[in-house]
């Protein structure tokens, strides 16, 4: 018999409300990971900011600091990869 790996319960044994329900689950859990990410890349984005706008004398020196400069390329990254998959997780056929 088949388990749900989620929560271990038979697949048998649940009704088709029961595994709506838990799709739905699923889907929101995702979504909160998916804007919880985004918000860890701003946050990375706008330390990154600040970090050079402090680092050098006149504000945003030229040649930037190499952390400041890292914290905001991988906070823009990640950022957009976090849009993109909030994007895909609202689309129509990804829905619970």
């Amino acid at each position: 018999m088949k388990v749900c790996p989620h929560c271990n319960n038979e697949l048998g044994e649940l009704g088709p409300e029961d595994r709506d329900r838990l799709r739905a689950r699923r889907w929101k859990e995702q979504l909160y990971r998916a804007s919880n990410l985004a918000y860890v890349a701003l946050a990375m984005l706008l330390a990154g900011a600040i970090w050079w706008w402090f680092d050098g004398a006149t504000g945003w020196d030229i040649p930037p600091p190499l952390g400041g400069v890292l914290l905001v390329f991988f906070g823009t990254v990640l950022y957009l990869v976090a849009r993109a998959w909030t994007f895909w997780l609202r689309l129509a056929r990804n829905r619970p």
